[in-house]
């Protein structure tokens, strides 16, 4: 009778190495020959920055909140943005992207939170609920990331943690967005 370790390597999954790359600002992932040779596969969470709410009554929405998975082909550099929250009279959060089409991937982009609740496109687990003209209860997004902001009493996030992408209260600021790239080689 022949043993499992007879047909597989001491190190668990195959002998890859887990790896992982977190950007808090803007910059650049470039794909190792390791990664490339272990066939390219990546997991790629996305935040948009953080919505300021737009008076006491809303609450900003939190930035939208992806996971993706893609293959990449080459070494080539792949640009990574990460959205800035609402601030002063531009109450919406930038828009986080990752550029992975220049190394045969895909290009994603995470949406920036919204000021006024209402007009969120609503693809973030942090889009606020409503009840009459005032927020009654914010969404607590994706592990923390992207959760909304409160309104007046209601609950939400005052202020936003930084690189969450949360929404946050009128007076307070909302959080950056986020990135985490993950792959094995």
């Amino acid at each position: 009778m022949a043993n499992l370790s007879d047909f597989l390597p001491l190190a668990g999954g195959g002998g890859l190495t887990p790896k992982f790359q977190e950007f808090n600002s803007s910059g650049t992932f470039t794909p190792t020959q390791e990664l490339i040779d272990a066939g390219g596969y990546i997991e790629i969470l996305l935040v948009g920055g953080g919505g300021r709410g737009a008076s006491s009554y809303y609450g900003g929405c939190g930035g939208e909140v992806l996971i993706r998975k893609m293959y990449l082909t080459s070494v080539t550099g792949c640009s990574v943005t990460i959205g800035a929250g609402g601030a002063g009279n531009a109450l919406n959060g930038g828009s986080s992207s990752f550029s992975g089409a220049s190394a045969g991937g895909d290009d994603i982009t995470a949406s920036g939170g919204n000021g006024y609740h209402w007009l969120d496109n609503k693809l973030s687990s942090g889009w606020p609920g409503q009840t009459g003209n005032y927020t009654s209860a914010s969404g607590n997004g994706f592990f923390g990331y992207g959760a909304g902001g409160a309104a007046g009493n209601f609950g939400g996030h005052r202020a936003g943690k930084a690189n969450s992408g949360q929404g946050s209260q009128t007076n307070y600021g909302p959080g950056s967005g986020y990135c985490l790239i993950k792959w094995y080689e």
